[in-house]
């Protein structure tokens, strides 16, 4: 059985903000003590972290606490995004978690030399341990040092082919959380074997135009697609927009690389969607924030909130789909700085939208500076992305 529970506070002492969302996240659990606690909160706590996580501890019993800081975090509440209310203190959202059927293993990577391979592989074999390599893995980085696919590389190696999940610590200033301290520059984390979750990962894009294939290009240059060259083939997916030219200037475009492109029809979630990042005029080539190969399948997918929304709407579908009916009994948000108000216009988007489509359950989470998630069964670091993990109270085929 699964017991959960989240709190929310804020508060000008971190202390005060930590101890009353502890106590409002253990009455959820109904027991004692929990077995575990996932802690974010906004930068403004650094100074008080360290007595923020001692309340924690006190308020829960957990001898297992980690998290991270962000530019906001979030509960099935709401969401608070810092910034002009920094003045009112600390923000602080705590999961707290007692399970006989889940088992966290929390794990630190103190990496002097950067958050890569080595750091990866550290993380990896502490999953291991804890799952045997059947779990999932929850890794929360540091921003500084950070080197996304060697450290993916690394947990894979030491760790097996688990998905991983997360988000890059951030606020003013970032910081990671573990058990008493609070480090910079470190990994933090944890390994949850014993359910099998769902997972969704919403790219926040929609495609645009047809998909075809890369036939000329290398490293992460696109020079032709279908035998045109890129640009050429860009215009004309942007051409096939409604609202034509005026609809552009309002949105962002990016590249889908189709993860497996034997699959036919392409849809949403079969891309990895990465930004472009330059291109010339008088070649006609573009440059990817990711490397590209010929023979690979291409399709512009565009950015704004209208899409945004529908691919989270369509992302929770698939999630209550793979539910099967079962009710969530925890989840944890990872979701980009570059989402929320900025995107939406308004506050609590995302979690309106989960609450409205999966009920309301024990959520934790944050605005991070990138995120890490599966899509088509490969573990990949993302931007401009919402990853819901959700742990469902009874196990069974998802």
């Amino acid at each position: 059985m699964i017991r959960a529970g989240s709190g929310f506070a804020q508060h000008r002492d971190p202390v005060e903000a930590g101890l009353e969302a502890a106590l409002m996240a253990q009455e959820g659990v109904g027991l004692d003590r929990a077995d575990a606690c996932v802690v974010f909160t906004t930068g403004e706590a650094y100074p008080g972290a360290h007595g923020l996580l001692h309340a924690v501890r006190r308020a829960t019993g957990a001898r297992a606490v980690v998290g991270c800081s962000g530019a906001g975090v979030l509960t099935e509440r709401g969401e608070f995004e810092a910034g002009g209310a920094a003045a009112d203190g600390a923000a602080v959202a705590v999961l707290a978690l007692a399970s006989d059927d889940v088992r966290v293993t929390p794990f630190l990577v103190d990496e002097t030399e950067g958050l890569g391979c080595a750091a990866g592989t550290v993380a990896g074999a502490r999953a291991f341990e804890g799952t045997g390599g059947t779990g999932l893995v929850v890794t929360l980085p540091d921003a500084r040092g950070l080197e996304p696919r060697e450290l993916l590389q690394g947990i894979q190696e030491a760790g097996g082919p688990m998905p991983v999940v997360g988000g890059v610590a951030a606020g003013t200033p970032f910081f990671e959380l573990f058990n008493t301290d609070a480090s910079r520059g470190a990994l933090t984390g944890f390994a949850v074997a014993g359910r099998r979750p769902v997972i969704g990962v919403a790219q926040g894009c929609e495609p645009i135009g047809e998909p075809y294939v890369i036939t000329r290009g290398d490293e992460n240059v696109v020079r032709e697609i279908a035998g045109r060259p890129a640009l050429t083939v860009l215009k004309s997916a942007l051409e096939s927009l409604a609202g034509g030219e005026a609809r552009w200037a309002s949105v962002d475009v990016f590249a889908g690389l189709a993860i497996n492109p034997a699959k036919s029809p392409l849809e949403r979630g079969d891309f990895l969607v990465r930004a472009l990042v330059g291109a010339d005029q008088k070649s006609g080539a573009i440059v990817l924030a990711e490397q590209i190969r010929v023979g690979q399948t291409i399709q512009f997918q565009l950015r704004d909130a209208e899409a945004a929304s529908r691919d989270l709407a369509d992302t929770l579908g698939g999630v209550r789909a793979a539910l099967a009916g079962r009710r969530p009994a925890f989840g944890v948000y990872f979701n980009c700085a570059g989402r929320g108000q900025g995107l939406f216009g308004a506050r609590d988007h995302d979690v309106s939208l989960i609450r409205s489509e999966l009920g309301a359950f024990p959520l934790v989470g944050f605005f991070g500076n990138g995120e890490f998630a599966p899509v088509g069964g490969r573990n990949f670091f993302h931007t401009y992305t919402g990853v819901l993990v959700v742990f469902p109270d009874t196990d069974g085929v998802t």
